[in-house]
Parts: structure tokens; C-alpha cells; sequence
């Protein structure tokens, strides 16, 4: 039998049905022509098999586990600070007189605890490793308003959490940022943080594992995205944009999630 391409259809019933006709009024076109079919159709099933599958293309890099378990490392240390945080409230909870909305607030915390360690045992790979930082982020949110309960204040305004650092809990204020060698921007920063900008000092950055070194995030590969939009994009803090010009905001989408080599990403000075 003669089939045309990947074999799925089947082309000589077809062809008889027009050519014949032909066979009618002139036997020798009609052979002809299913000759010069014959021919392409054999062809075409060559070059397709010389092709491959990929079609002509490079085949893809399988994805690099390295780049998930650096990812998942980081969201693990996140997870145990969150239980850290939790644990410290233990006795102050349950002490006489603690109100219901505080008790409450720390019960957040707890589920979202559960949720973030769910949300990591769930994960395959760095796209869902934000689940987790979405979690851990609402029981900080959680453990900042159960502090301020139990101290007699109201809890906190509902912000993104410190760009420099998000264990810092809550943002209190957005400050005009220079980083090194780039352009001013605003970013939301803790009341720590805040003091140490305004003394014209540089915050310590956040840094996350990139193969064997440790990196200020918004420096590190594009892998490491999801995990940083967890914490900021429920507030409609999109970071390729509050990072224009960095190694990670110019990459979180464009760049090679394979390529977990640090080369010039994480040593070059980042022009923002």
C-alpha cells in the first residue's frame, strides 16, 4: 500500500478514485500521474525520516534537576522559618485573656504552614514551587498580625512583603531604591530595611542557591521566578517589571530554564 507522509491516510484508494477517469480517455496521463505521486509520496516519507521527529530542530535539553532541587531548597528553608515563627507564638497563645481574633490569626498562620508544606510535597518542578511561596507569605502576613494582637495594636496593612528579603514579613512603606550602578526605583521595604535606606546603607538581599554559590535573588536564573512571583504577584507586583533591567526580571520569562550554569548572570554587575 502507499502512504503519503506519517502513514495516517491512506492514498492509493483516493488516487484510483480521481485518476480513473483518466484511464477512460487516456490510460498512459493516468499512469503518469500516480507514477509522479508514487514518487513524491516516497520522498517525502524519506525526508521526514532523515528529519526525525524534532523536525529539523535541535531537540530540546531534557530539564535540568539541578534547577528544581535549588528551587525546592530555598522553599524548604522558607517553610521551616515560617514554623520557627509559629513555634515562638506557642506560649504566648495560650496564655489567659488572649482574644479571639488573635487565637484566630494564629490558627492562619498554622494552616497556611500546612499549605505550604502540601503545596512543596506537591511540586515537580520550579513552576509550582510559587503555590508555596504564596503560602508562606500569608502566614507571615498571619504571624504579623497575631504579634500585633497580642501586643494591643491593630495588625498591620495588608502589603507585599520586604522586596529585600520577604522572611521580613510585611512591607510598612515603598522607598526609592538605587541599586548599585542602576536607575532609582520604588520598592516596598520593612521598617528595618527602611531605616537602614534611609541611613543611605544598602539592605542585605535575600540570597538563593544557584548550583554551588549563593546569589541576591533577583540575580539568580530564570527558574527561580515562580518562586518570587509567589510572593509579590498576588499583589499585582509583577517583578520583570519592578526588576526592568536586572538578570532576573529580563529573564524570568525569556531565558533557558535548562541553563543553570552561573556564568555571566550572577558575577556581571546588573545594569538596572
Amino acid at each position: 500500500m502507499i502512504f503519503f507522509g506519517s502513514g495516517r491516510f491512506l492514498l492509493l484508494p483516493l488516487l484510483l478514485f480521481f485518476v480513473a477517469p483518466l484511464f477512460v480517455h487516456s490510460p498512459l496521463a493516468a499512469l503518469a500521474v500516480i507514477a509522479i505521486v508514487v514518487v513524491i509520496g516516497t520522498s517525502v516519507g524519506r525526508r521526514r525520516q532523515q528529519i526525525g521527529p524534532t523536525g529539523g530542530f535541535p531537540p530540546l535539553a531534557p530539564p535540568d534537576p539541578r534547577a528544581f532541587e535549588d528551587v525546592r531548597r530555598t522553599a524548604e528553608e522558607d517553610i521551616l522559618r515560617l514554623a520557627d515563627e509559629i513555634r515562638s507564638l506557642d506560649l504566648d497563645i495560650e496564655m489567659p485573656g488572649v482574644s479571639s481574633e488573635a487565637r484566630g490569626d494564629y490558627m492562619r498562620a498554622v494552616d497556611q504552614y500546612d499549605r505550604a508544606k502540601a503545596a512543596l510535597d506537591r511540586a515537580r518542578s520550579p513552576q509550582d514551587i510559587g503555590a508555596v511561596s504564596s503560602a508562606v507569605e500569608e502566614g507571615r502576613f498571619a504571624i504579623a498580625s497575631t504579634r500585633a494582637r497580642l501586643a494591643g495594636k491593630q495588625p498591620p496593612e495588608r502589603r507585599p512583603p520586604c522586596f529585600f528579603d520577604p522572611r521580613h514579613g510585611p512591607s510598612v512603606r515603598d522607598l526609592v531604591w538605587t541599586p548599585p550602578g542602576g536607575t532609582p526605583r520604588p520598592v516596598p521595604v520593612c521598617a528595618a530595611d527602611a531605616v537602614s535606606l534611609e541611613e543611605g546603607n544598602q539592605p542585605h538581599a535575600r540570597r538563593v542557591r544557584v548550583g554551588d554559590e549563593d546569589v541576591p535573588y533577583w540575580n539568580a536564573p530564570s527558574y527561580y521566578g515562580p518562586w518570587a512571583g509567589g510572593y509579590f504577584a498576588p499583589f499585582g507586583i509583577l517583578l520583570p517589571g519592578l526588576l526592568v533591567g536586572s538578570a532576573f526580571g529580563a529573564g524570568m520569562y525569556a531565558e533557558d530554564p535548562t541553563d543553570t550554569s552561573a556564568g555571566d548572570r550572577v558575577d556581571a554587575p546588573v545594569d538596572w
